[in-house]
């Protein structure tokens, strides 16, 4: 979650009445992530997702979500994890998230995870557009080859990934950034489908690097054939980030001083209440807001 986003928060007041009807009372956790978690399934099933020249493949998402995350050092908000495959690779992550407080909004994050081209739309709005490389993977010199059982490939793919460190510069509430080093989930958020057919890869996973719960970075590690680990990386936060592997710096991204509603970036936030708004408003045909909402 960026900085930025976090200021501009902090200006806002209220939220649409459709939200406040379908917000438990108190402060129960266990209520709001159930009401988080329906809405976020909800929204994702709407989303379409495509990659290549003009959209020739369109996406599938994986019915559940890959994680559930929430971040108590910043308030009381609560997201959910999406992947959406190309012929069984991830190729676009997105996650769906709420403030309860301080504040209180809907922000739905996407990332691209692959090469090409990637767009997404819900109904007959284009949300995001964007023929800018989302993820770039590497050769991984310093791997042994992958092993020849899928266990057992699990077993190296943790162990990669723990050789990797994030690192980022928060600058919620300092210009100058904090430095913080994140936290690696031990398991994989998601792991590749068995290859089929026209697959490019022999098995991968993806990893996150978290700040309480919150996905920061994505960490992805495929093995491409009997051979080679490939690895790649990319941003869930606006802030500057550093990875290292076995503590040589092997990945950065600068500062982004505008993310909302870039829809040409391969990762950005969408605030927009015409994207966000409830089928309950699309149905009735509710004309679009005016201002768009963090």
């Amino acid at each position: 979650m960026n900085a930025i986003l976090w200021l501009l928060l902090s200006t806002m007041s209220g939220q649409l009445s459709s939200d406040q009807a379908a917000t438990p009372s108190g402060s129960d956790d266990e209520a709001l992530r159930a009401t988080v978690a329906a809405s976020a399934k909800e929204f994702a099933g709407r989303c379409e997702f495509s990659v290549g020249a003009a959209g020739s493949a369109k996406l599938v998402l994986h019915p559940e979500p890959i994680l559930r995350w929430s971040n108590p050092t910043v308030g009381q908000v609560f997201g959910e994890v999406f992947v959406w495959t190309d012929n069984g690779r991830p190729a676009v992550i997105g996650s769906w998230y709420r403030w309860f407080s301080p504040y209180s909004s809907r922000t739905f994050e996407v990332c691209s995870l692959t090469g090409g081209r990637a767009s997404g739309r819900i109904n007959e709005i284009e949300f995001w557009n964007t023929a800018k490389s989302g993820l770039t993977l590497k050769w991984l010199a310093e791997a042994d080859a992958p092993a020849k059982t899928p266990a057992t490939r699990l077993v190296q793919m943790r162990r990669l990934a723990g050789d990797f460190a994030a690192h980022l510069a928060d600058t919620r509430g300092n210009d100058a950034g904090v430095k913080r080093q994140l936290r690696l989930l031990p398991q994989p958020i998601f792991r590749y489908l068995a290859p089929m057919a026209g697959s490019t890869y022999l098995d991968g996973a993806l990893f996150a690097f978290v700040e309480g719960t919150d996905p920061e970075v994505f960490l992805v590690l495929e093995a491409t054939d009997e051979v080679t680990w490939e690895y790649g990386l990319v941003r869930m936060n606006g802030d500057a980030l550093r990875i290292t592997f076995r503590e040589k710096e092997v990945w950065t991204a600068p500062k982004i001083d505008n993310l909302l509603n870039q829809i040409k970036e391969p990762y950005t936030q969408i605030t927009t209440e015409q994207v966000l708004k409830e089928p309950v408003a699309i149905d009735k045909k509710t004309p679009p807001a005016t201002k768009a909402k963090p």
